[in-house]
């Protein structure tokens, strides 16, 4: 006959040895995590994830935000961005951030070149590794470079849209349609007067 387990389980929010041990570790080697809150590794942001998600600083009596400011050595604000970058980009991001300042803005653009084996440059795969951070900063310059076209033409599609809309509105006020037709009829000809120099241009390319 086997015997019942005498173990008790936890209530929520009760004492958890494991919990405080794990808190009290996780303290005990971040202490000086302000020092690199610039660099701060996937471990870190990792850290920081799972004391967000456990809520473990609420047995220290605290707030998250009060947590981050008092043992992380960072705001609230960052150490949701930095677990943020961790959820969209994974560790390859901060990989990469140990050896350089890189946005997320700038990890967007060159990310389908980033796997966990290297960055794809020059059709050479270079390994994410300290030694290789000369050929790491040049592949990410390079290759935010290239791709800095792509955001002008969504700024651009961005701001056509916005014409619309605003002409839309324009067009909702009996007193403004007026002046509404004429501005998407001015819209309307210059897009047309564009699309006529680019069929030019491309033809004589060709």
């Amino acid at each position: 006959m086997m015997e019942k387990s005498t173990e008790k389980r936890s209530e929520p929010g009760a004492f958890n040895p494991k919990s405080a041990l794990a808190l009290g570790s996780w303290l005990g080697r971040h202490q000086a995590f302000h020092l690199i809150a610039n660099r701060c590794s996937a471990v870190d942001a990792e850290c920081l994830k799972q004391m967000r998600e456990g809520a473990e600083y609420k047995r220290l009596g605290m707030t998250w935000e009060e947590f981050c400011e008092k043992h992380a050595g960072i705001s609230r604000r960052h150490a949701d961005r930095l677990i943020g970058h961790l959820e969209e980009f994974g560790a390859n991001y901060f990989r990469i951030a140990e050896m350089m300042e890189i946005s997320a803005g700038t990890y967007r653009l060159i990310a389908g070149a980033v796997s966990d084996e290297g960055i794809e440059f020059q059709d050479e795969k270079i390994p994410i590794r300290r030694q290789n951070r000369k050929k790491i900063v040049e592949a990410v310059q390079t290759l935010r470079e290239r791709k800095a076209e792509l955001p002008d033409v969504m700024a651009a599609s961005r701001r056509l849209n916005l014409f619309i809309d605003q002409a839309r509105k324009l067009s909702v006020d009996p007193s403004r349609r007026t002046e509404a037709m004429v501005l998407v009829e001015h819209g309307l000809e210059e897009l047309c007067s564009l699309a006529r120099e680019l069929r030019r241009d491309t033809s004589l390319v060709s």
